[in-house]
């Protein structure tokens, strides 16, 4: 219970990080998780895309709260 009131935190901070602690970074979903975070900063060359920022967000929290 604690560990999810972590990640859930985390999860608004770097989501990719929050994402990796519940699935593990072999995972498609923290790959994914990471493309939209970069999206969201411009990493893929990008800035246009900062809206993703929330999506990255949104999925992280869908990720911790769905699977156990």
């Amino acid at each position: 219970m604690l560990a999810d009131l972590l990640r859930i935190l985390l999860a608004f901070f770097l989501p990719p990080l929050a994402v990796a602690t519940q699935v593990g970074v072999q995972a498609s979903a923290f790959w994914l998780n990471l493309i939209f975070w970069l999206f969201s900063f411009g990493g893929l060359g990008l800035p246009v895309l900062a809206i993703m920022w929330p999506v990255a967000v949104i999925h992280a929290l869908y990720i911790i709260i769905t699977r156990k």
